[in-house]
């Protein structure tokens, strides 16, 4: 089922890339701006709450490590099962605007390549 569920998101992403070209560049430019905006707009705010929320669930297990912030997934295995869910929460809702952000840019750069 997983490499059923790979295919069909291979063709989907296909698909789209194709569709692109039926678009005109200016139109793509201005999609992908605002795409991209609203990725860092979910992503960048998340992803604070997630260092905070992670930070705070590690300190009050007492596994905070100095400079805990430079790989922060190392410490999901530290994480409290508590917190967990709470925490991986805001991690995934980043991850996620990030996947946004780079979308829109993947958006300027086609448009860039087709020629504005």
């Amino acid at each position: 089922m997983g490499e059923l569920l790979i295919a069909v998101a291979i063709l989907g992403a296909l698909g789209l890339l194709a569709a692109t070209f039926a678009v005109a560049p200016a139109t793509l430019v201005v999609a992908g701006f605002w795409i991209a905006v609203a990725g860092l707009a979910l992503g960048v705010p998340t992803g604070a709450v997630y260092h905070v929320a992670l930070r705070n669930a590690l300190l009050g297990a007492e596994r905070l490590p100095a400079r805990w912030w430079l790989q922060p997934t190392a410490l999901h295995g530290e994480i409290p099962a508590a917190a967990r869910g709470r925490v991986l929460a805001w991690c995934y809702a980043g991850a996620l605007g990030f996947l946004v952000t780079v979308a829109g840019c993947a958006l300027v750069a086609i448009a860039t390549f087709r020629g504005i």
